[in-house]
């Protein structure tokens, strides 16, 4: 009886030690973002530092990319398990058979814009007979007709100049363009960073123009086989932004502590950090990461217009389903 009762005990402690082991067992996963490291970025590397992510049972790996359409063709061969990617890209890529879709609308304003030296532009109808400089790489070069269609002006009025994506800004500050297409989020950093000291811009947003930015990515796969993860990476994603908004500059310092090269750039990180801000609106009375089906649906017609895009059901593209 005596053994029986020690037997008992021991498959009891072992069992505990099973459930807490279980409970305590993290989810590698890898998150892959659009770019380098930039001020918008931020508050994934504060859900890190300050263990949001451990929290919800995720062992996350925060990665650098090399732009939206890398890091969505990286998520659909599941060689990672998310991508934080603009939207619209995701869409089309969608549109061309790619096994994605969107999981979370992080911007849902469009970050589409036009950056200029303060003072040589006051309106957008002031870009006609100017120069605007952008790159084939670009997915914003596709939508300056719809731009320019929504301002009141002719595409002829305006002459895009194509040149590689590393000097569009170059080209600004030494006189070769008057404006620069580019994204919102990022530009205002760019054009300080080449010597423009005061920098102006015009949102396509302002026109009218509707395009979900930045989301976060995921497979088809992934949908199917582990809902829960993407459940629970949605949950501390929202948390992390939440969170560094109310902590700029502790989630800055995540930063630096994850890319110490970054070291000496942490006000213009925190600059671009809240200036992205703007661009979450779209959500009103809805969780943060909730996407518009309105919205998707313009702007599905508007890539089908302008972008060459494939016509797709927008439930094909986007789901509220962990929001």
């Amino acid at each position: 009886m005596r053994n029986g009762k020690a037997l008992v005990a021991l498959v009891a402690g072992a069992l505990t030690v099973l459930s807490i082991g279980g409970a305590s067992a993290q989810d590698k996963a890898t998150l892959r973002l659009d770019w380098t490291t930039l001020g918008y970025h931020v508050p994934f590397y504060y859900g890190v530092a300050k263990g949001y992510y451990k929290d919800a049972g995720i062992d996350l790996k925060v990665e650098e990319g090399k732009g939206s359409s890398t890091g969505v063709n990286l998520v659909a061969n599941q060689a990672d398990d998310f991508a934080f990617a603009d939207a619209t890209t995701a869409a089309r890529l969608i549109g061309e058979g790619l096994p994605v879709k969107v999981a979370m609308g992080v911007f849902q304003r469009s970050t589409l814009s036009i950056f200029f030296p303060k003072g040589k532009l006051s309106t957008p109808k002031d870009l006609v007979g100017k120069k605007i400089s952008s790159c084939a790489g670009d997915g914003i070069a596709v939508y300056l007709p719809a731009y320019y269609r929504a301002i009141g002006i002719k595409p002829t009025d305006a002459q895009s100049v194509i040149m590689d994506c590393s000097v569009k800004y170059t080209a600004v500050a030494q006189g070769q363009a008057d404006a620069v297409a580019t994204y919102g989020t990022a530009g205002k950093p760019l054009m300080l960073a080449v010597g423009i000291k005061e920098v102006g811009k015009f949102d396509f947003a302002d026109s009218g123009i509707v395009l979900p930015s930045h989301g976060i990515i995921v497979s088809r796969e992934k949908l199917k086989a582990n809902p829960d993860l993407i459940k629970r990476f949605v949950a501390a994603t929202a948390k992390s932004w939440e969170e560094a908004i109310k902590q700029p500059d502790a989630a800055v310092e995540s930063v630096i502590a994850a890319r110490p090269l970054l070291k000496g750039k942490e006000a213009p990180l925190k600059d671009a950090f809240l200036d992205s801000q703007q661009y979450i609106g779209g959500t009103s009375g809805k969780p943060f990461g909730w996407q518009s089906p309105d919205d998707w649906k313009k702007a599905v017609d508007t890539m089908v217009e302008f972008a060459g895009m494939k016509r797709v059901d927008p439930a094909d593209v986007f789901t509220n389903d962990f929001r």
